[in-house]
C-alpha cells in the first residue's frame, strides 16, 4: 500500500501538474473566496496545504480553463489579471551562495537581484501572450486583440524598459528573448565560481522591482486599452526566496502601486521576515488579507468531504462518503466502569464529581458534560492499560481520518485515493485498513523528519523527529502516565524567554506540519518571525502512535518538556527550504 502512496503522490503535486489536470480536479473553498478578493493577501500554511494549487487558480489562463457549475461565478469575481510566479531553486541556491563570496562586490549583487526580476519578467510575459492568443475553444477569459502593429509596438517599448533584445517583434517573441537573457544573466554569473571570466558582464535592468513592475503594466495596460487593470502577482514558495527579497513585497503592500497586487504564499515560520516589522509596515484587515491554512478545523471539514466525494465518485462510488468507513462508537458506561475498577485515580475522580457507579442516562445534564469532557481520555487511557499494541479505533471513521490529516489536501488525496480504491474492491474500508493506511503515512513523515539533523546535549536527540517524539512521549504521559487528569496537557507555548533556543527547529516542524499553530479562524493573523504568542499541538497524525486525543488541550510551555536542554538544527539556511516533500 505505502508504494502506492509514493508514486500517487509524486503524480499529485500542484507545482507540476499540468493546468489542465489541476483544473479538472479543483474545488473551491472559502480559502480561494478570499484569495480571490482584489486585495493584498499573505496566505501562510505548511507543505501541502494548497497553497501552489489557490495561487495558480488564480491566473487569468486556469480561469479560463476551469469548467465547472461554479467557474462562470468565479471568473466573473476576479477583478485581476493574475500571474503566477514560482520561486526558481536554481536561484536562490546560486543566490545564497554567491552573495556571500562576493557581499562586497555591487555588480555581482545586482546580476544576482536582476536573475530574480527577470524570472518574475518571463512569469509576466508568458500571461501577456496568453492574453493576446486567441485560443479555440475557449471562453476568451481576459483575452485581447491586437494588431500585429500595435503588438509590435508594445514590445519595442516592453524590449527597451527590460534591456532585451527581441528578434521577432511578438509578445512571444519577448517572452522568448526573456527566456534567453535569464539564461545569459545566471550562466555569467555561475561563471564567476570558476577561472576569471573574461566576457563583460551582460547588460541587464537595474530597476527595483515593484517600481519596474509598475511601469510595465502601465505600458501594457494603455495597448490592452485597460488603463484601470489590476494585475496580481502571485508569488509561491517564498520561503525558498533570501529574506532581501520578501520583506520588500511585504513593506509594499501598504502604499504601493495602485495597479498591482501582491498575493503571497509563505511558510509559518520565516525567522528574518515580519508582516509587521514597524510602524510603516502593512497592517492586517487594513492594507491585507491574511490567509491561515492551518489549524482550522471548520472549514476544513467541508472542503475534505467535497474532496474525498471528488475522488470517490472518479470510482464510480456515489453514496455519501462517511459511509463507505468502518467508524468508532464509544460505550460510555462500560468504558467508565471498567477503568474505575482497575484505576484508583480514576475511580477517586469520578468520586469526587459525584458520577461513581451511575449509569450515563441516569446523570444530569452537568453530571453528562463532566462525562462528555472526558470520555475519549478516559477511552484512551482504559484502552492501553490492556497493553493492547494495535491503535484504538478511536482513529477510524472518515472525519478522524481527514482530522489526522489536519484536512492537508495533498495528504487527504493520497489516502482517499487508496480509500477509494479498497472501497471499489471491498465495499467498505474496515477500520484495521484505515489505521495500516494511516501507519504507513506516519512512517513516511517521521523518515521525514529524521533527515533534518539536530544537536543536543543529550544523546538520544539526533533529529527533528526526536525533538517531536519528547513533545508527544510528555502529552502520552499526561494521558496514561501516573493518576488520572481530567484535563491533560496537549498543546504547547513559548513564553519562557529560553524558547528563542527552540526556534530554528519549532520553526521547521510548523513548516513541515508536524506541529500546528492553533487558530480559531482562517483569517487569523500571525506574524511568520514571531512565535512568542502562539499556541501550537502536535499534528494529529502522531496520535494512534502515541495515543494522544484529537482535540485542543490545555497548554504547556515548551521549556517545561525540553527542560532547558540545548538544540541546535544543523544546515539551517538549507532546511529553510521547508515547504520538504513528504513521499507519501
Amino acid at each position: 500500500m505505502l508504494n502506492q502512496i509514493h508514486s500517487f503522490n509524486k503524480s499529485f503535486n500542484a507545482k507540476s501538474t499540468s493546468k489542465q489536470s489541476l483544473c479538472d480536479s479543483f474545488i473551491p473553498n472559502s480559502h480561494f473566496d478570499r484569495l480571490i478578493s482584489p486585495n493584498h493577501t499573505v496566505m501562510v500554511g505548511p507543505r501541502g496545504s494548497g497553497k501552489t494549487t489557490l495561487l495558480r487558480m488564480c491566473e487569468a489562463e486556469a480561469l479560463n480553463i476551469w469548467e465547472s457549475e461554479q467557474s462562470n461565478e468565479y471568473r466573473s469575481k476576479v477583478d485581476f489579471s493574475g500571474v503566477f510566479i514560482p520561486t526558481d531553486r536554481f536561484w536562490k541556491a546560486q543566490f545564497d551562495r554567491l552573495s556571500k563570496i562576493y557581499k562586497a562586490n555591487n555588480l555581482v549583487l545586482k546580476l544576482l537581484n536582476s536573475a530574480f526580476t527577470y524570472h518574475v519578467l518571463e512569469c509576466f510575459s508568458c500571461s501577456l501572450v496568453y492574453r493576446a492568443l486567441k485560443n479555440k475553444g475557449s471562453c476568451d477569459y481576459k483575452k485581447i486583440e491586437l494588431s500585429k502593429e500595435v503588438e509590435s509596438e508594445l514590445v519595442g517599448y516592453l524590449a527597451d524598459l527590460w534591456c532585451v533584445e527581441v528578434k521577432i517583434p511578438s509578445l512571444r517573441g519577448l517572452s522568448i528573448a526573456l527566456t534567453m537573457k535569464k539564461l545569459e544573466v545566471s550562466s555569467y554569473i555561475s561563471s564567476l565560481s570558476g577561472p576569471v571570466s573574461k566576457n563583460l558582464a551582460p547588460i541587464f535592468v537595474e530597476s527595483e522591482l515593484i517600481s519596474l513592475m509598475d511601469a510595465s503594466i502601465s505600458i501594457v495596460n494603455q495597448y490592452f486599452g485597460e488603463l484601470n487593470e489590476k494585475w496580481a502577482l502571485l508569488f509561491d514558495e517564498l520561503e525558498l526566496a533570501p529574506d532581501s527579497f520578501v520583506q520588500p513585497l511585504l513593506n509594499n503592500m501598504r502604499g504601493g502601486p495602485q495597479n498591482i497586487i501582491l498575493k503571497l504564499a509563505l511558510s509559518p515560520y520565516h525567522k528574518d521576515v515580519s508582516i509587521t516589522e514597524d510602524s510603516f509596515s502593512s497592517m492586517h484587515k487594513q492594507d491585507l488579507s491574511f490567509i491561515n491554512l492551518s489549524g482550522v478545523r471548520d472549514d476544513g471539514v467541508e472542503f475534505a468531504k467535497a474532496l474525498s466525494n471528488y475522488i470517490f465518485k472518479q470510482e464510480n462510488l456515489l453514496k455519501p462518503i462517511e459511509e463507505y468507513f468502518e467508524g468508532f462508537d464509544i460505550d460510555r458506561d462500560k468504558e467508565f466502569e471498567e477503568l474505575a475498577s482497575n484505576d484508583d485515580s480514576f475511580s477517586d475522580y469520578l468520586k469526587s464529581q459525584k458520577v461513581l457507579g451511575k449509569k450515563y442516562s441516569s446523570l444530569r445534564s452537568t453530571e453528562k458534560d463532566v462525562v462528555r469532557r472526558i470520555q475519549f481520555n478516559v477511552h484512551l487511557r482504559n484502552y492501553h492499560r490492556a497493553r493492547r499494541k494495535r491503535p484504538s479505533n478511536y482513529y477510524t471513521g472518515f472525519l478522524n481520518i481527514c482530522n489526522i490529516l489536519d484536512y492537508n489536501p495533498r495528504m487527504l488525496i493520497g489516502v482517499m485515493s487508496i480509500f477509494a480504491s479498497i472501497a471499489k474492491s471491498e465495499g467498505i474500508v474496515k477500520s484495521h485498513k484505515q489505521i495500516e493506511c494511516i501507519n504507513e503515512y506516519y512512517q513516511s513523515f517521521k523518515a521525514l523528519l529524521n533527515t533534518i539533523a539536530v544537536e543536543s546535549d543529550e544523546s538520544g536527540v539526533r533529529s527533528l523527529y526526536d525533538v517531536i517524539q519528547e513533545i508527544a512521549q510528555y502529552f502520552h504521559q499526561q494521558i496514561h502516565g501516573g493518576g488520572f487528569s481530567p484535563s491533560p496537557k496537549g498543546s504547547i507555548t513559548f513564553k519562557n524567554d529560553y524558547n528563542e533556543n527552540y526556534m530554528d527547529a519549532i520553526g521547521l516542524a510548523l513548516n513541515a506540519g508536524a506541529l500546528v499553530i492553533e487558530k480559531n479562524e482562517i483569517d487569523a493573523f500571525q506574524d511568520i518571525n514571531n512565535l512568542r504568542g502562539a499556541r501550537c499541538r502536535l499534528s494529529y497524525i502522531f496520535s494512534p502512535e502515541y495515543r494522544l486525543l484529537m482535540n485542543l488541550q490545555p497548554p504547556v510551555d515548551l521549556v517545561t518538556i525540553l527542560n532547558h536542554k540545548r538544540l541546535k538544527v544543523f544546515n539551517i539556511l538549507d532546511s529553510k527550504i521547508t515547504q520538504m516533500e513528504l513521499n507519501v
